[in-house]
């Protein structure tokens, strides 16, 4: 337990803080010192480094000392404090009745043992590095928060470069919920010692088993557990619970080209035809002699809004009103395209007969 040094304080406040150090639960400091549940807590959150936890005794996540003694508190107090531990009507500063016998002191769980304590949201940074890039509308899920409150914690770690402040390892789309939902303190597990790669294992894991990550997202942090930390598609699926052909099947993506990457990553690609590339790709780095450009390519559509018949196209097919046919590139159906491309073919067929000879 760390004190630090005294400083004036009113003996109310030293008598709180005295008793909340020591491992009281804040309904027992509120009969002793006759404050609010809610001043008591207003207290705990002034408190540099303080927790509450949920078995509503404060903890300091990260320190090896124990609970810091804030400034100003008086020894006597703390004495006192202690002492209520065995001998709960003995020292009194209330009257004019000495309060019931305070039960066994209880030890706090350190904060690697998994308690869930509340924590400032203000001190909660997501993680840099997360798998899931995008979180998605979180709207409804703000509105459930405000009703219901966050149900299952965020999981954390402590900061690596900030004092006092964490980072998310599990529940990105949650803590942005909680922003949302303009809380203040949120439920959360702190987690000490974590390495990178159990980080990444963590938040690969939540996601993958809620279909949370799109499949470049989970390519890609395979690729990171493989490339940065050495592991094999073998250890990737003992760490995430999947079968080894599917981390393969999934490592596999990360061998196409950075644009058809992205055109799976945006849902404009299937993820099967996308495998079928890969494998071409490497059936003909197998047999060819010479090199090219790396990475397996998937050949852009023609028909597009950039075509330049485009525009004569989707009017024809408006004013034919084909609304129920297919469309190639969103723009018109077949039969338009080929009305206006073979309307051109004639426009400069007539043009070439028509120009003077050499």
């Amino acid at each position: 337990m760390t004190t630090t040094s005294t400083t004036a304080m009113q003996p109310s406040m030293s008598r709180a803080l005295a008793l909340l150090a020591t491992g009281h639960t804040i309904q027992r400091v509120s009969e002793l010192v006759d404050w609010p549940l809610g001043s008591i807590r207003a207290l705990i959150n002034g408190q540099r480094g303080w927790l509450l936890g949920t078995d509503d005794r404060v903890s300091c996540p990260g320190s090896t000392n124990g609970v810091t003694i804030p400034a100003g508190v008086d020894p006597a107090h703390l004495e006192w404090a202690r002492k209520l531990h065995q001998q709960p009507a003995a020292a009194q500063f209330r009257e004019p009745e000495p309060p019931p016998p305070a039960p066994p002191a209880k030890q706090t769980p350190a904060p690697d043992e998994l308690t869930v304590v509340m924590v400032p949201l203000d001190k909660i940074h997501a993680h840099p590095r997360n798998v899931r890039a995008d979180v998605g509308d979180v709207t409804e899920f703000a509105d459930s928060i405000r009703t219901h409150g966050l149900l299952q914690p965020l999981t954390l770690r402590p900061h690596p470069t900030l004092e006092g402040d964490y980072e998310t390892i599990a529940g990105h789309r949650r803590h942005v919920a909680c922003i949302e939902a303009g809380l203040a303190l949120v439920p959360c597990v702190i987690r000490l010692d974590v390495s990178d790669a159990a980080v990444l294992e963590m938040m690969i894991v939540e996601n993958v088993h809620r279909r949370g990550l799109n499949p470049i997202e989970r390519a890609e942090a395979f690729g990171r557990l493989r490339d940065e930390y050495g592991y094999s598609a073998a250890q990737i699926a003992e760490r995430t619970g999947l079968t080894s052909s599917t981390v393969s099947t999934t490592l596999a993506l990360l061998d196409l080209a950075p644009k058809t990457r992205e055109r799976v990553r945006r849902g404009e690609l299937k993820v099967g035809d996308a495998l079928k590339l890969v494998r071409r790709h490497r059936a003909k780095q197998r047999t060819a002699t010479g090199g090219g450009a790396p990475g397996a390519t998937w050949e852009p559509d023609h028909f597009t809004d950039s075509h330049a018949l485009a525009r004569k196209a989707r009017a024809l097919c408006q004013a034919r009103e084909h609304t129920s046919r297919r469309h190639l590139g969103n723009v018109a159906c077949g039969q338009c395209w080929e009305t206006v491309i073979r309307g051109d073919e004639r426009i400069v067929v007539a043009a070439e007969q028509e120009a003077p000879g050499d």
